[in-house]
């Protein structure tokens, strides 16, 4: 008797252990969670350094080279120099695709100094500033991106950008200076590095390709100075990148 017991015990055993592992593999598997979505957009902040031409070059308009009232040189003037502008650097993002994002570049407008260098007159005025002007490029850009390298997420990108001017300022041996707003091209590359799916660091560069028209009159007199100038500066920025 008491064997027979042992033997449907041990069935019975055998039974619960068969629908156990029956219904663990009929039992649904876990769905594995999804990738976080692509961002929409993102916001650079950093620190910005516009750097121009060592010595940019003017061409033609009016008595730029030569201050000449009435066709005898007064005093030569050789190319200009701007020093390196810094300011802070904004750009926001809307990812148009996961790769392409639709790009609108600033910074908090600085001041440029334009002076002049081989200015024979600069012992006679005491200065070689022509005048200052408050600009701020503001650039639209499409930018690719690549995505294959995981937290580092390089990108170029090339677009248009304007040249605001957002006052002249009377510091230098120019009266009534005034310069040109004006469109040009610009070019960019960089990269960020992403330490969370939102938070991480960027650097970038981009180089202008940009002219403007300046033009006054020598302190108080009626000679006119205007001339074409050929900008070209470098921006280079880094700093904070936020994706959402």
């Amino acid at each position: 008797m008491s064997g027979t017991i042992r033997v449907w015990a041990a069935a019975l055993i055998a039974a619960f252990t068969i629908a156990r592992a029956d219904a663990a593999e009929l039992a649904p598997t876990p769905p594995e969670p999804l990738p976080p979505p692509p961002p929409l957009f993102y916001l650079h902040v950093g620190a910005l350094g516009v750097f121009f031409q060592p010595n940019f070059t003017s061409t033609g308009g009016g008595f730029f080279n030569t201050v000449a009232p009435g066709g005898a040189p007064l005093a030569f003037i050789g190319n200009g120099a701007i020093a390196p502008n810094y300011s802070v650097a904004l750009e926001l993002g809307y990812y148009i695709t996961p790769n392409i994002a639709l790009v609108l570049s600033a910074g908090v407008p600085p001041v440029a100094h334009l002076k002049v260098s081989g200015f024979s007159a600069t012992g006679l005025l005491g200065s070689n500033l022509l005048g200052s002007v408050r600009h701020g490029p503001a650039m639209v850009l499409l930018r690719y991106q690549f995505n294959q390298f995981g937290a580092f997420q390089p990108y170029v990108g090339a677009g248009a950008v304007y040249l605001l001017n957002l006052g002249n300022i009377n510091d230098g041996i120019l009266t009534n200076l005034s310069v040109d707003q004006n469109w040009g091209f610009v070019v960019q590359a960089g990269a960020d590095w992403m330490f969370t799916p939102n938070w991480g660091l960027f650097i970038d560069g981009k180089k202008l390709f940009l002219n403007t028209d300046a033009s006054g009159f020598l302190l108080n007199t009626s000679i006119p100075i205007r001339t074409h100038v050929q900008l070209d500066p470098w921006a280079a920025s880094a700093g904070i990148t936020f994706k959402y």
